[in-house]
């Protein structure tokens, strides 16, 4: 599958837009500017706040959406740091207003690089346990970035409110790709969720049995909708047990005696 790897001018005009304002906003959060081919895109990156350490999530918002979304996003970056998880919460390309949706087919080998990007990032910062939650069109750029790398580096995928995406061009086909992952995956949604999510539910069971899936979870939230609006508590302890179960934490063993300069270095162990 062939995807551009530049986006047009009016769409990377949107994008610094809100992302300019999502930087003047945002709040107990480190903003970074990283760069993938070219491209500069921000990053909200929230430090665990809470012992023991567990690793770093990489989080992936919806399509239209931004890296601070008031639903869904802002409340799992801002509220797994209490738990132990650092998160790094990245925007995704943007199609300008007006544009036909089915562009954000196009989208995907740009948001591939900046997966990429965001995982060297956390790597450099001494992070072993990385997973990444995709919300709706997140979870399928992250299945793309996976099923295009030889070595992910991630250890597991949490998948929220994920339905098929053949509409954009190139199409994806989610289920395809659910089948070849090799990862531990959490597919979890809402009962009252969008139509397609809900329908084509056991269809993601099926393509994970077809791949011989020795580890893929289905959940589904009673009374939960598309965004979890309401539920969002609900959701991050359903995305924590997990994590607990399938990506043990990693705890970080920082010497006091070292220099202060070197705040990012330590020893990291596995949870006992």
């Amino acid at each position: 599958m062939c995807f551009p790897a530049f986006a047009d001018t009016a769409d990377t005009d949107w994008e610094k837009q809100i992302s300019t304002k999502l930087a003047e906003q945002a709040e107990s959060s480190e903003v970074l500017w990283l760069e993938a081919n070219g491209e500069k895109f921000l990053a909200l990156y929230t430090q665990q706040i809470s012992e023991p350490a567990h690793g770093a999530a990489i989080i992936l918002h919806a399509m239209g959406a931004h890296a601070d979304w008031p639903q869904t996003i802002s409340p799992i970056r801002t509220k797994l740091p209490m738990h132990g998880w650092t998160t790094l919460s990245i925007q995704l390309p943007l199609i300008a207003p007006g544009k036909p949706i089915e562009d954000y087919g196009q989208t995907l080998k740009r948001a591939t690089q900046r997966i990429k990007t965001a995982i060297q990032l956390l790597q450099e910062r001494k992070f072993l346990n990385i997973v990444v939650i995709g919300h709706s069109f997140g979870g399928a750029n992250a299945l793309t970035y996976i099923n295009n790398e030889k070595e992910p580096k991630i250890i597991a995928l949490v998948l929220i409110g994920l339905q098929d995406y053949a509409f954009v061009k190139p199409p994806i086909n989610t289920l395809a790709l659910i089948e070849k992952t090799r990862l531990p995956i959490l597919d979890i949604y809402g009962s009252r969720d969008f139509k397609n999510v809900i329908d084509q539910a056991p269809d993601r069971r099926l393509a994970a049995q077809k791949g011989n899936h020795q580890n893929f979870s289905q959940y589904q939230v009673d009374g939960a909708d598309h965004y979890f609006n309401k539920m969002e508590d609900v959701l991050i302890k359903r995305i924590r047990s997990w994590l607990r179960e399938t990506a043990p934490g990693v705890s970080i063993i920082v010497d006091k005696d070292l220099d202060s300069n070197q705040g990012d270095a330590g020893k990291q162990r596995p949870d006992q």
